[in-house]
């Protein structure tokens, strides 16, 4: 395995404790292969709870944040596909772990804003849902 491969398998238990010790930004470097990683201030009480708390239900252009920081999969859902608040739209692979990106609205499913196959942070907009209409 390379560095980064390496790396994208313990990103769960780096993340955890990049969280646990408050720490936001951190930069690995091996030869030519670089990863920096940056998190934003979790949106939950609960420093341990990785995911976020429910999300709004009805809004206009409503975001699908990324779960946790690791590598975006498409569930194959097209632009202008109907979804339902909690419907899963893709995965996000973190490690060993495969994490639902789910519709955070009722709503028409926008562009994929990433693309398949790519390494997302925890919380980058993955798509956005245009309300019904």
């Amino acid at each position: 395995m390379t560095f980064l491969e390496d790396l994208l398998n313990e990103l769960p238990e780096l993340v955890g404790r990049m969280r646990r010790h408050d720490v936001r930004h951190l930069s690995l470097e091996n030869g030519a292969d670089t990863l920096a990683l940056a998190l934003t201030p979790a949106m939950t009480a609960n420093p341990d709870q990785t995911h976020p708390v429910a999300p709004p239900t009805t809004a206009e252009d409503t975001p699908i944040p990324s779960p946790e920081m690791g590598v975006f999969h498409s569930n194959g859902l097209g632009e202008k596909h109907p979804v339902r608040s909690g419907e899963i739209v893709g995965f996000v692979e973190a490690g060993s772990l495969r994490l639902p990106v789910t519709a955070t609205a009722d709503g028409v499913l926008g562009p994929a804003l990433v693309r398949d196959g790519r390494v997302v942070g925890y919380h980058d907009v993955l798509f956005r849902i245009h309300p019904d209409g």
